[in-house]
């Protein structure tokens, strides 16, 4: 059996004062090339655990691997262990908003170029591969030249998932990548996300409150209440045979434009109905 790029293995996270922990005993792994989704409501612990890998929060308990390597246990943590892997460029990370991610006072160019020089890349060898990346996401060479307010939010996130690439890693976190962005935008950023995927191997761990969403990108999903995982298995059974009643009250709670199809959802949740059209 081909072993996880990435394994999580009881992952407990508890925040200084908090009445319970975010996330408890949660284990998730992913292999390489493949998307895993993380799905819940506001407050359910997913963002927390995409956090804890790229490590920037502390795991209470648990363990984190990356290709074979503990990188966060709570006995040997130091607030860097995580940090380096994703330095070295190997994890890397898509947020909500591109916008608040990106110094609004520094180009484009110079935005995307700054882990390359880190890494040691010179300049000419930053130049043609920051512009190989934006012409790969659909933007212009003279992006680079541009600040980000210039740009749309869907312009915005796909200078995001270019910043993201130019280090070639091998796993990105994509924390609500798309939340923020119109239905027909949504769209385009995931196709471009499983077109990156196809072409280089990558491996996802995509996080959302959105089940629907996450269904077109992920091959599994793990759903996520008050930081404990409630149901998990491969992408279209999920959404299409919910087991837990939260998962069934998710994809109900999700809006879409049919409002009878609408309607038989919400009245199969409280029927206990455990599919959907």
């Amino acid at each position: 059996m081909t072993e996880p790029l990435l394994q999580v293995s009881d992952l407990t996270v508890r925040y200084r004062g908090a009445d319970r922990a975010a996330v408890s005993g949660v284990s998730l792994d992913v292999l390489a090339g493949e998307t895993v989704g993380l799905v819940g409501e506001s407050g359910s612990g997913k963002s927390t655990i995409g956090r804890a890998i790229l490590g920037l929060v502390r795991p209470s308990a648990g363990r984190i691997s990356f290709a074979g390597k503990d990188i966060d246990a709570p006995t040997s943590w130091r607030g860097s262990a995580s940090l380096r892997v994703a330095r070295a460029g190997a994890v890397q990370a898509i947020f909500q908003d591109p916008y608040s991610s990106l110094n609004p006072t520094r180009t484009i160019g110079s935005s995307l170029a700054e882990p390359l020089l880190a890494h040691g890349f010179g300049r000419p060898a930053s130049r043609t591969r920051v512009t190989a990346m934006l012409e790969r996401v659909g933007l212009p060479v003279a992006a680079m030249q541009r600040y980000p307010a210039q740009f749309s939010g869907g312009q915005r996130q796909r200078i995001a998932i270019a910043r993201a690439l130019v280090l070639a890693p091998r796993l990105v976190v994509c924390d609500e990548p798309v939340s923020a962005l119109d239905l027909s935008i949504q769209a385009q950023v995931l196709n471009l996300l499983a077109e990156m995927q196809a072409e280089l191997g990558l491996a996802y761990l995509f996080i959302s409150h959105d089940l629907a969403v996450v269904r077109h990108l992920a091959h599994r999903i793990l759903v996520l209440r008050q930081g404990e995982v409630v149901e998990s298995g491969p992408a279209e059974q999920v959404y299409s045979q919910p087991k837990h009643t939260y998962t069934r009250a998710l994809l109900a709670a999700a809006p879409i434009p049919d409002p009878a199809v609408q309607h038989g959802r919400s009245l199969l949740v409280s029927r206990g109905g455990q599919a959907y059209g």
